[in-house]
């Protein structure tokens, strides 16, 4: 095997795969990429056997052939060379790589490509997802996903195709965040639903980047495959029932408020400085025309915000963890929100102003003080 390739182009590919090569895995060949030189491309491949993406760059082959190089010294070695620099790759016997670039030399031990994991076939596409949809719909929910690895069928978002709406569901117990968007879906005629690991929709959002191109989605038993152009993502299906999350939507809630986004969030950040370090709870004091943010800590003080705000029903106190909150504004892409509440023990529903593209619904559970 023998190929040149330039310096740029191999760095955004070895960028891409990063997040999936295991770093401190207990099977070497896990934190090597599959090089296999062809044609005129360099295809790359690199697994952790949950995920797998598939990439690769223009490349002059002289020699055709396929091995596996260590992902992390190979990226060292590639980012710190000149700016479009030329590399040229060699592959020696005994499986030694050989790698020149004007005056830098180097020699890299590899492994037999024998030992690489089996890559799955792709499925029949289901859907083509528009790139900017797929990447808001994912950062709209993503931060919702539980941290508890033992709650295992939380450990990802739903996505559910319908013929008509594209969806996509994450919580974590206390929290829901969920988005809705009108999309005809051809040839489909019943809802897919698929549990995407959390891993797997980050590796999504690299794959995508900042393009809008069409996300090819397919699936098996076993599988998820998504594909941008010619770079393909593989993910093992995340088993486990998710929670009826239609359950969990407040329905009954008959008291809204309408705040300014920017606002509302810098209240709350001032608030919660003063917030108890194991509660983490602020309380939001409604009355009309105005709330009120509060906190407070034995240990540290107390705190509190006066905020305009578009409400005219009775008085009204609610408590909240800050941090759902805050991830909630950061995540709205729009200057205004409203909230709807019931009472102080009913979950509080909050959703963007003037989106009308999406909808898009956090269901917060309360906190009492």
């Amino acid at each position: 095997m023998k190929f040149t390739v330039t310096r740029n182009s191999l760095l955004n590919e070895l960028n891409l795969v990063q997040g999936v090569i295991e770093k401190k895995s207990t099977i070497p060949i896990l934190s090597n990429i599959l090089v296999e030189a062809s044609g005129e491309h360099l295809d790359i491949a690199a697994t952790d056997l949950d995920v797998t993406i598939r990439c690769g760059c223009p490349a002059r082959v002289d020699a055709e052939g396929t091995t596996t190089i260590s992902a992390r010294r190979l990226f060292d070695i590639v980012r710190l060379l000149p700016d479009g620099a030329d590399i040229e790759v060699s592959l020696l016997e005994n499986d030694w790589v050989e790698l020149r670039s004007a005056s830098s030399h180097y020699k890299i031990v590899a492994l037999p490509k024998d030992n690489f994991p089996s890559i799955p076939e792709g499925a029949p596409v289901i859907a083509h997802i528009p790139g900017n949809l797929l990447r808001g719909m994912i950062q709209r929910t993503m931060f919702a996903i539980t941290q508890e690895e033992s709650r295992y069928s939380l450990n990802g978002a739903l996505l559910s195709l319908l013929p008509d709406q594209i969806r996509m569901v994450a919580t974590d117990g206390h929290r829901l965040a969920m988005v809705n968007r009108s999309m005809e879906i051809p040839g489909l005629d019943a809802e897919t639903k698929s549990l995407i690991p959390r891993k797997t929709l980050v590796e999504i959002l690299k794959l995508i980047g900042d393009q809008d191109a069409a996300v090819e989605f397919g699936r098996d038993d076993n599988n998820l495959f998504f594909g941008v152009g010619s770079k393909r993502l593989v993910s093992r299906v995340l088993a486990g029932q998710f929670p009826n999350y239609e359950l969990v939507i407040p329905r009954e809630n008959d008291k809204f408020v309408i705040a300014s986004a920017k606002a509302f969030g810098d209240a709350i950040r001032r608030a919660a400085i003063m917030s108890d370090e194991k509660l983490k709870a602020i309380r939001l004091a409604f009355r009309s025309g105005v709330l009120e943010l509060s906190a407070s800590s034995a240990d540290a003080g107390e705190s509190r915000e006066q905020l305009e705000v578009e409400y005219d029903g009775p008085p009204l106190e609610i408590g909240f963890n800050p941090v759902y909150l805050l991830d909630f504004v950061g995540a709205c892409a729009t200057d205004s929100i409203s909230v709807s509440i019931k009472d102080s023990e009913t979950q509080g529903l909050l959703r963007p102003i003037g989106s009308p593209d999406i909808d898009y619904q956090y269901v917060v559970m309360p906190m009492k003080f």
